[in-house]
């Protein structure tokens, strides 16, 4: 194909794509079975050959870490010489970050041609009102699909978007599911209690499917062993299965143990911080059922694989003008509590200059309670999406904070004025969203930095 056929095949795909509501970035976000339709999805798949059903799975749901720990179970499996489709949101600068395959995102012209392979079953979908409107993340998550049976690959590792009963991501058959700790987040859409939010991450939790639990809360683990109960499915509680010691962390990189069914010492891993042991230890027993149906997966592709794993925007370090920026997408109380312990071993005693910016339907006072007894300075700016908190909620979050309050809604402005207005030894942290995160790293991209978004 000529490059002028390949650019004209890209922007009618993308163009295509960029037409369908996008509710992740929009200030509401329905949350039921008819704005999040799976039997719209199974239409949509349906045209092209319903690749869902000859793809193997690995299920991924849960509040916080799923998106770590997605990436580990995928460079686990790759290191063990399976290719390996990854399926993760949001993306920070680019789309095509959402689709790869063993490092490799997917092209222009290949997603823009698994959206438009998927144009037949649009049509379907708009022939039958009963079913709804195809949605942004949909007909992304259908592509994703279509592009990994095409390349056949042989495991397929998908993060949920949102919650997991109405995810487009749920009409997998998945070979394993695995659900990361759970925590408050999406209170608006998922409830506004552990029970409520548990249930909706468990009903990716299919019969007689194994499915690893990481860390729980007792309420949460109680829905999740109800579930199991009444589908049949085995569940394997990571803290039964493996036990984690830290040995050292400083920036870039982490080392640790892993004690239980197999014993890993000096493990080493890019992605640092207490909990990410956590991620590593469920990524770990996911190698080990998986390996009981295909290939041996050694000890040495665990550790080949744990170390190649990285993903941008988990406690990601840049260095900026003799400046340490982190830039990390915390944004709940506890995702905040996650990110102060990291600090807490890494850079001890070092006082913060916060860049933050939150969505409203977020805890601002519980996100900002675990991180403003360490911040010198808080710059509070926008990510350009209509969900963005407005000044006042952050008034109301930071009334009793005694440091420097600056707002400047702008991400890189504010990342401009703290670089050059604070003291060098200030560490520079852009938190709150993966919005606003990405919008920092299109910046120091523009201002020389290679960023990488594996």
């Amino acid at each position: 194909m000529t490059k002028r056929g390949s650019k004209l095949i890209i922007e009618k795909g993308l163009g295509f794509l960029s037409k369908f509501t996008n509710y992740e970035r929009a200030l509401r976000y329905p949350y039921d079975g008819w704005a999040m339709n799976l039997e719209r999805v199974r239409t949509l798949l349906a045209h092209v050959g319903s690749p869902e059903k000859r793809l193997k799975a690995i299920h991924v749901a849960g509040t916080k870490g799923k998106g770590s720990t997605s990436k580990m179970i995928s460079s686990i499996l790759t290191a063990a010489g399976y290719k390996v489709g990854l399926y993760t949101s949001p993306h920070l600068l680019r789309v095509n970050e959402r689709i790869s395959i063993a490092e490799h995102t997917i092209t222009n012209r290949e997603l823009a041609a698994a959206v438009l392979a998927l144009r037949p079953g649009v049509d379907a979908v708009r022939k039958n009102p009963a079913l709804g409107e195809v949605t942004y993340f949909e007909l992304l998550t259908a592509a994703a699909f279509h592009y990994f049976a095409g390349k056949k690959v042989d495991y397929t590792v998908l993060e949920t978007g949102l919650g997991g009963r109405y995810d487009a991501t749920n009409i997998c058959s998945p070979v394993l599911a695995v659900i990361t700790p759970i925590s408050y987040d999406h209170t608006d859409i998922l409830g506004k209690t552990l029970p409520k939010i548990a249930l909706e991450k468990a009903m990716i939790i299919k019969p007689g499917i194994r499915t690893i639990l990481s860390l729980q809360p007792r309420l949460a683990r109680k829905v999740f062993q109800e579930r199991a109960r009444e589908v049949k499915a085995k569940l394997f509680q990571v803290e039964d299965c493996y036990h984690w010691h830290l040995v050292s962390i400083k920036p870039g990189e982490m080392v640790f143990d892993l004690f239980g069914k197999r014993n890993l010492i000096m493990l080493k891993t890019r992605m640092i911080g207490p909990r990410q042991m956590i991620n590593a230890a469920c990524a770990v027993l996911a190698a080990d059922l998986l390996d009981t149906q295909a290939g041996k997966i050694s000890q040495d592709a665990i550790r080949e694989g744990l170390e190649n794993a990285n993903l941008a925007a988990r406690f990601q370090q840049i260095e900026f003008k003799g400046r340490q920026v982190i830039l990390d997408g915390a944004h709940n109380r506890e995702s905040a509590k996650a990110l102060m312990e990291t600090l807490d071993l890494v850079y001890p005693g070092r006082r913060l200059n916060l860049i933050a910016g939150l969505s409203q339907d977020k805890d601002l006072p519980g996100f900002f309670s675990e991180l403003k007894a360490r911040a010198k300075k808080i710059v509070i700016s926008q990510a350009q999406v209509q969900r963005a908190a407005p000044r006042e909620m952050f008034e109301h979050a930071l009334e009793d904070f005694s440091g420097e309050i600056i707002f400047s809604p702008d991400s890189g402005k504010a990342l401009e004025e703290t670089l050059w207005r604070g003291e060098k030894d200030d560490l520079i942290v852009v938190t709150g969203s993966f919005y606003l995160v990405g919008e920092a790293l299109s910046w120091l991209s523009k201002h020389g930095i290679k960023i990488s978004t594996p």
